[in-house]
This record gives C-alpha cells, sequence and structure tokens, in this order.
C-alpha cells in the first residue's frame, strides 16, 4: 500500500514540475516580449532624434562650408568629427547602436562613422592625420589597439593619476602615410630624483612631464583635488603594429613619431565598441550612395527591417534644398531589444523563479500532504478493520460454543448460565460497536460539538457515581485532590465519556484493594491508579486502536487502546491534551490545556 503512494507521488512531482516549468517559461516570455516592443519603440524614437540633430549639424556646417570656401579636407575633417561625435555620445545603450555616413553632392562618399588614429598637431603646428584604421589595421588588430585605449581610459578615469599607457604614431614626414603605431607602457613617479626628471622617452626621446590631480565638476564649475606633476620614469613598448604595404627605402628615410589622438565611437565601454565595431551593417556604406526618392521631399522616412533578434533601420536625408542639395547622409541604426528585454527583467526572471518554485513547492507539498493524509488514513482503515474482527472474533467464538452446546446438549440445569454467557457477549460486542461508531463520528468533517460551560470537577464526580459498583466489587479507594476547578466550554456528553473512559480504564487495570487518586489543579487534571505500571512501548502506543501491548509477557488480558484513543480523540477536539505516564507506584493519565 505505502509503495503505491510513493508511487503516485512519483507520478505527481514529474507533471507538477514541468506544468509550473511552462507556467513560468510562459509567462516571462510574454512579458519579455511586451516589454521588447517598448524597446523597440524607445530605440526608433531615440534614434529619430539623433537622426535630427545629427542632420541640423551637418546642415550648420555645409552652410559654414559654402560661406567660408572650406576644402574637401576640412570639409571631411569637420563631418567625421560629427559621425564620430553621435555614436560616443548619444548612443552609449550596448543595445542600440548608430553609424552615420555623410556623401559630397555627387554621392560620392566624404566620411563614415569610423575608428581614427591621427590628428596630432606637432610643435611646429603641422597636423597629422586622420587616418581610418579599417583602412590599415585588421580587425583583430583594431580590437588589440582599443584594449589598451579602453585600459588607458580607465587608468585616467578619476584625474588623479596620469596615464598607464601612450599611443603613439609613425608616419612619412610629410604626413601623407602610416607607417606604425605603438603602445608604451608607462612609469611616472611624482618625486623622482635628479636622473629620472631628465629621463628621455625611448621612442620619442622627449622628456614627459605631467600636472594632474585636479577634478572639474562640470555643473558648477568647481574644482578639487590637488594638482601634483608627475615626470616619466621608464617606458616600454608592449604593442607595435608596422604598416605591411611601405617599403623599406621609405621606412629608412626615417618617419615622424607623435603622439596620436585615438577615436573609437561607443567606448563608453570596451564591450559596447566590439559590438558596435563588428557589425556589418553599420559599417556597409557603398562609396557610391544610392538616394532616390519621390520628387518634392527630402527623405523617404525610416525603413526599419527585422530578423526577430535585430533590428535595422536607416534614414537617408537630403542635406540642403530639395532637388539641389549640398551633400547627402545615411544614418543607420541597429538595435537589440531582446538583449535589452532580457537585461531589464533579469530581477524579474529571478523573482519569477522564485516565485513560481515557491508555489510549486506548495501545491506539491499539499498534495503529499494530502497523499500523506490518505494513506494514513488507508493504513488506519486496515488497522481499525484488522483489529474489529480480532476484537469481535473472540465473543463470536464464544457465542457459537455455547450455541453448539445448546444443540447438541438439552441440558436445562445449564440452559441458563448458556444463555447468560450469550447474552454477556452480545453486550460486550454491542459496546464495541457503540465506541467504534463514536470514533467513526469523531473522525467525520461534519463532527459539530455543542459547547457549554462545564466544570471537570463535575463531570468526575458523577461518572465516579457511575463507576461505584465497580470500586465497590474491587474494594478500591479513591482520594480526590481539587485545588481550583478547572472550567472550559465542552460538549458535556462528549467530555463526560471521555472521563468516564479514563476512569473506567483506571479502575479496570487496578488491582484490588490498590487506591485510584484525582487531582485538579493549575489547569490538569491527573487520573492515577496504583498496583501496576506500563511498559515504555505500551506507553507509546496507549491511544492507537485496539492495542493489547506485549500478551507473551502476560500483560493486559483486554485491550486498552479503543477507550484511551476515543478519549485522546475527544479531548483534542475541546482544545485539551492527555498524555500516560508511569509514576512511582502505578500509571498516571493527565487532561492538560
Amino acid at each position: 500500500m505505502k509503495e503505491k503512494f510513493k508511487r503516485k507521488k512519483r507520478r505527481f512531482w514529474v507533471p507538477a514540475s514541468g506544468g509550473f516549468l511552462v507556467l513560468y517559461l510562459v509567462t516571462m516570455g510574454l512579458v519579455t516580449w511586451l516589454v521588447k516592443d517598448k524597446f523597440v519603440e524607445e530605440y526608433q524614437q531615440m534614434f529619430e532624434e539623433i537622426a535630427s540633430s545629427l542632420l541640423k549639424s551637418v546642415s550648420e556646417q555645409e552652410s559654414l562650408s559654402r560661406e567660408e570656401g572650406w576644402d574637401d579636407i576640412k570639409r571631411r575633417d569637420v563631418h567625421q568629427n560629427l559621425v564620430n561625435g553621435y555614436g560616443y555620445f548619444l548612443g552609449t545603450s550596448p543595445s542600440l547602436t548608430v553609424s552615420a555616413a555623410v556623401y559630397d553632392e555627387k554621392k560620392e562618399l566624404l566620411v563614415k562613422s569610423s575608428d581614427v588614429i591621427g590628428e596630432s598637431v606637432s610643435s611646429d603646428g603641422e597636423k597629422y592625420g586622420p587616418f581610418f584604421m579599417d583602412d590599415y589595421l585588421s580587425f583583430e588588430e583594431k580590437e588589440e589597439l582599443a584594449k589598451y585605449h579602453w585600459e588607458e581610459m580607465q587608468s585616467t578615469e578619476d584625474y588623479t593619476l596620469p596615464g598607464k599607457y601612450r599611443i603613439s604614431f609613425e608616419i612619412l614626414p610629410d604626413g601623407s602615410e602610416l607607417l606604425a603605431i605603438y603602445v608604451q607602457k608607462l612609469t611616472w613617479e611624482e618625486n623622482p630624483d635628479e636622473k629620472g626628471k631628465n629621463y628621455k622617452d625611448g621612442l620619442t626621446g622627449r622628456i614627459n612631464v605631467m600636472e594632474t590631480g585636479v577634478r572639474i565638476d562640470y555643473e558648477t564649475g568647481e574644482e578639487t583635488g590637488e594638482l601634483k606633476t608627475f615626470y616619466e620614469t621608464g617606458s616600454e613598448v608592449v604593442w607595435e603594429w608596422v604598416n605591411p604595404k611601405i617599403c623599406s627605402v621609405q621606412q629608412k628615410k626615417g618617419g615622424v613619431i607623435q603622439t596620436a589622438s585615438t577615436v573609437f565611437p561607443y567606448m563608453s565601454s570596451y564591450e559596447n565598441w566590439q559590438k558596435w565595431s563588428s557589425s556589418e551593417y553599420l559599417h556597409g556604406y557603398p562609396k557610391k550612395g544610392e538616394f532616390s526618392w519621390k520628387e518634392g521631399s527630402d527623405s523617404p522616412g525610416l525603413v526599419v527591417d527585422s530578423d526577430g533578434f535585430y533590428y535595422r533601420g536607416r534614414y537617408q536625408i537630403q542635406v540642403g534644398m530639395v532637388g539641389e542639395p549640398d551633400a547627402y547622409m545615411e544614418i543607420r541604426m541597429e538595435e537589440r531589444p531582446w538583449s535589452a528585454a532580457f537585461a531589464y527583467m533579469k530581477y524579474v526572471y529571478l523573482a519569477g523563479f522564485m516565485l513560481t518554485s515557491a508555489c510549486m513547492l506548495l501545491v506539491i507539498h499539499a498534495f503529499n500532504s494530502v497523499y500523506d493524509r490518505q494513506m494514513a488514513l488507508e493504513e488506519t482503515r486496515r488497522d481499525f478493520t484488522n483489529a474489529a474482527a480480532h476484537e469481535l472474533k473472540t465473543p463470536l467464538a464464544i457465542i457459537r460454543n455455547f450455541a453448539e452446546n445448546l444443540v447438541e446438549h438439552n441440558m436445562e440445569e445449564k440452559r441458563d448460565y448458556y444463555l447468560s454467557q450469550i447474552i454477556s457477549q452480545t453486550e460486550e460486542m454491542d459496546a464495541l460497536v457503540v465506541k467504534m461508531i463514536e470514533i467513526s463520528k469523531l473522525d467525520s468533517e461534519e463532527m459539530v460539538l455543542k459547547k457549554e460551560k462545564v466544570s471537570i470537577s463535575e463531570i468526575i464526580r458523577e461518572q465516579m457515581a457511575r463507576l461505584e459498583p465497580v470500586l465497590r466489587e474491587k474494594r478500591l479507594h479513591v482520594q480526590y485532590r481539587e485545588e481550583e476547578d478547572f472550567l472550559l466550554e465542552a460538549d458535556r456528553e462528549y467530555f463526560s465519556k471521555a472521563v468516564w473512559n479514563l476512569l473506567s480504564n483506571a479502575a479496570e487495570h487496578t488491582p484490588e484493594d490498590e487506591c485510584i487518586l484525582i487531582g485538579i489543579r493549575d489547569g490538569r487534571c491527573t487520573i492515577e491508579n496504583t498496583g501496576v505500571f506500563l511498559e515504555e512501548e505500551e506507553i507509546r502506543h496507549a491511544f492507537d486502536l485496539f492495542f493489547t501491548g506485549d500478551k507473551s509477557r502476560g500483560r493486559m488480558e483486554k485491550h486498552m487502546g479503543l477507550g484511551l484513543s476515543l478519549a485522546e480523540k475527544i479531548l483534542r477536539l475541546h482544545g485539551l491534551g492527555l498524555s500516560l505516564e508511569n509514576w512511582e507506584e502505578g500509571v498516571r493519565a493527565v487532561i492538560w490545556r
């Protein structure tokens, strides 16, 4: 039977866990989908704002270019700063990246968002660069250089120390070609000795001094910190790139080495830059632009495409007069709304998982409790049936035996004796059945007690009066001690049955000429009988139905479990406890609140 219920539990655990898992996944998936749509809308609105602002800036610069007559180089440099700057300052979300390209009036690519090195100004005012890294470095080489750039940014973030690295570049004397890029790891000291103060950099041959330590609050304009002077006292080239396209003859002429500025759009973090830089869509601008839309309009509007995970969109815009544009622009975006939704929902996932797990465990616990109770009831029913059959078997056998004697031996002198024994056994069976019915009623959920104010002292005296014939027959002495009455709300009829079972059980198991002691004090009622003791096993199972103890030792001839079990159930329904224990001279039953 136990194995059967255990199998039911196991069979329930798997589908219940699976059901809650499916519910969790469906719920979280639906919520994530809704959050994803929110990010799609938010990112498109942000992209439109970036595009509008960038268009305004490019238009202003184009107007200025016409007024001042800029050459193509200056025009290109200005637009390069614009398209790179917007990617860095406005597109800092890791799930939304943008890029832009500016085409001239002939629809030839002028500039696009790119990683740039250069724009260094020498001591004589000469400007070198910029050089677009995509024209020289592989993606892996750019990653290496970007790592050093990011570490350099981190090392100077609080402005209290000079940078950990320096990025320099080497170019031809005329500035026409990039020869090499160097990354140096630097050593700085605040108060070096005279030798340290005169240390010349191994790459450039210059003495480098830096003042730092002061921070400016850009909101208030206030300066904080203390200005400190640091001297470069050592350097080591840790990374180097040499242009493979430059022949050795040109290199022997000697290049010019300058400290380089580097621009990596989206370097709000190294990971953000990687996402931006590795996107083919954001960098796949054709050299010859294709711009066509309805006559009279300056833009076809936002075009968005999605593969389910990525959302990619673009604006194509005319800069200047409609029909006679000064330039063209294409602005692209690549958004990862699912990624943003997952990041936004991570704590919701955790909370939802914990809540779902808690609900699942509660349901499984409740289910197990039902099965445990069902199993306990099944065992109780089986034990009750077996025990009842065993108890009824003896009187039925006696009745059968006397009835057969009456049939076979028609002896008038024993007829009355046989009949009295049959009647006695049927009365005993009737009393047993009545108690079984009472226990069945007490186990019923429909059981309703009719409570009223009752006195335990009064109930005990009433039941002792009923027990008087037994007490006289066995010559039992009763000592009654009452310090304070025990009052409670109880069903008088049932409570009287519980007290009667305890008193009659005490009288039944007390030897002749012994004593029964009854005491009431401090919310406790004790019923003690002398002359007998219980084994530990008998005490543990005293309230089990039909428990008879160890008959092999000659212990109790009659069961004690039915009466005690009935009493314990009645008292429990009244919110009272019942315990059985040995004391110095016998056995004690205790009723307590």
